[in-house]
């Protein structure tokens, strides 16, 4: 199924919303799924994400972007920061939220010798908005984050 940006980081925000994430991140996630989508990347670590409200990347990822920017302000444009093993699918995809642009975003795989890591160059350039054509989104994650979604809409209102 074909979905605009705008349209599929809504629902992948509300489902985060409703699995139980606070506001401002399950935001922040909307926007880095439909990123991930229309770059192509796999839609399990999407689904993925959200299932633990308490142990996520939803949660952590948003803190490597603000270390992002503050390693470029201290050491210079090129950055290389850790990333634990469950946040590599979706690190770059964040990375791309910046409002900076990126050049040569890697993740490095993690040896016995050193974690994971995201290496980008951080650009004085202004960061686009992300392409706003379509997105193709499998079924499958379509049909997860909708039921999520629905949840949030049948929880009664808070008194």
């Amino acid at each position: 199924m074909t979905w605009s940006f705008d349209a599929f980081a809504g629902l992948a925000a509300r489902a985060a919303t409703a699995a139980g994430f606070p506001d401002d991140r399950a935001q922040t996630f909307g926007r880095a799924a439909a990123v991930h989508m229309a770059r192509g990347g796999d839609s399990g670590a999407i689904a993925e994400a959200l299932r633990d409200p308490a142990d996520s990347p939803i949660l952590r990822l948003p803190l490597l972007m603000h270390d992002l920017m503050r390693a470029a302000q201290i050491s210079g444009p090129s950055v290389a920061l850790s990333v634990l093993p469950a946040d590599r699918a979706l690190a770059p995809d964040y990375a791309e939220l910046l409002p900076v642009t990126l050049r040569d975003v890697t993740i490095r795989s993690g040896t016995e010798k050193g974690p994971a890591q995201l290496r980008a160059t951080v650009t004085e350039d202004v960061a686009e908005e992300p392409d706003a054509k379509g997105i193709d989104v499998p079924d499958d994650l379509v049909e997860t984050l909708s039921r999520l979604a629905e949840r949030e809409q049948d929880a009664p209102a808070a008194p």
